[in-house]
């Protein structure tokens, strides 16, 4: 057997301790390269959803500041935004309210609202971090994140679940006969009614006196769907379906230029029937004239505010199963209903979904008793 000199022993000696340095330092930059993943993972999972949080917080507050534009100033709109970006939570060093002040609002077009949420150091809400400061000595622990929204609001022209009555819109009467002659005028948005003008002024919207009615038969009950539907379906007819309409929903969308087929007769018991259900859905909501808005109501928009379509009166109907064109929708607070189940209603503006009305459409710009809201960036 060949021995082993001690120059060979010494080689191998100093592979071993070679091959175990480099293993070390191979360790070694593992660890820190896993824990550099380490510090992106949770830091990075926190500032993603610290964003995602203060979008959401500028979001909401862009739309509750475009409403306030809506039915009051640029001053009732930062404060609504104000207001409801505290609503909504973002992580600091915990989870807490998204605090933003009047500097944080802007109205790069007076209709539009711009809305900034913040976890900023110059804004004294900087973002905690955990890891960042370990891998950069310079790094203060915290980071800046911040988030912008803008808002704006619109006429709407379309809506769904309207209430099966069509009422006429108001035209310069000549004469004063209440009925449509030559010589009368009509516009949407110039002689009919308007927000904020008419909010609060009550109306018939179902008649319930032959002598109020527009032609004999007919006390402005209507079918749905339009009989200009898409669907291609057909109006749906009688008592069973309207006195369903008035407290439940009829889910077709109705718009400007759709034709609704007028349902004959004073619709006595389905009208009575069909109120007191609406009714008995929020029996203490009234109509405050100070406020001009629904108070007392157990919802935050009461179900007795209901979506009426306009019709056309240059366009009026005739006795028996005709038809109406609709020129616009109204909103109204459902008041109550009266002898001969004549149904009452006020004016009022509120916000919903819908589909918007042209540039110079029929409602005007402003004028709609019907709002939408939109985020535009």
């Amino acid at each position: 057997m060949k021995k082993q000199n001690n120059t060979d022993i010494k080689v191998h000696k100093n592979a071993s301790w070679n091959q175990r340095g480099s293993a070390l330092i191979m360790v070694t930059v593992g660890i820190v390269a896993m824990f550099a993943f380490a510090v992106l993972a949770i830091d990075g999972a926190i500032l993603m959803t610290t964003k995602n949080q203060l979008q959401s917080a500028a979001d909401a507050a862009a739309l509750a500041g475009a409403s306030g534009l809506l039915v009051g100033s640029q001053a009732d709109a930062v404060d609504r935004a104000v207001e409801f970006a505290a609503y909504n939570d973002a992580y600091q060093s915990t989870r807490s309210s998204v605090v933003i002040t009047a500097a944080d609002v802007s109205f790069p077009q007076p209709d539009i609202i711009r809305v900034r949420t913040h976890r900023t150091d110059a804004t004294g809400d900087g973002l905690q971090t955990f890891f960042l400061r370990v891998i950069d000595q310079l790094h203060d622990g915290t980071s800046d994140m911040t988030a912008v929204a803008a808002a704006q609001g619109y006429d709407v022209c379309g809506a769904r679940c309207l209430k099966p009555w069509a009422i006429p819109d108001r035209w310069n009467d000549a004469n004063s006969d209440g009925v449509w002659d030559a010589g009368d005028s009509y516009d949407p948005a110039g002689t009919g009614y308007n927000a904020p003008t008419d909010v609060g002024t009550q109306i018939v919207l179902k008649s319930g006196n032959p002598q109020q009615s527009i032609e004999p038969g007919i006390f402005y009950p209507i079918d749905f769907p339009p009989i200009n539907d898409p669907s291609g379906e057909a109006p749906l007819t009688g008592g069973k379906w309207y006195e369903n309409w008035i407290a439940g929903c009829a889910p077709w969308i109705i718009e400007p230029g759709d034709e609704l087929q007028l349902e004959p007769g004073n619709m006595v018991g389905p009208t009575q029937h069909g109120m007191e259900d609406l009714i008995a859905m929020d029996p203490n909501a009234k109509w405050d004239p100070v406020s001009k808005n629904v108070i007392d109501s157990e919802f935050g928009q009461s179900p007795r505010v209901g979506l009426i379509p306009f019709f056309d009166p240059t366009l009026p109907p005739t006795s028996g199963r005709n038809s109406v064109m609709v020129s616009k929708i109204g909103a109204f607070f459902i008041e109550s209903v009266g002898p001969g189940s004549q149904v009452n209603g006020r004016f009022i503006q509120i916000t919903t979904t819908g589909s918007p009305c042209p540039p110079g459409g029929g409602n005007g710009i402003g004028g709609s008793f019907v709002k939408g809201l939109s985020l535009v960036e």
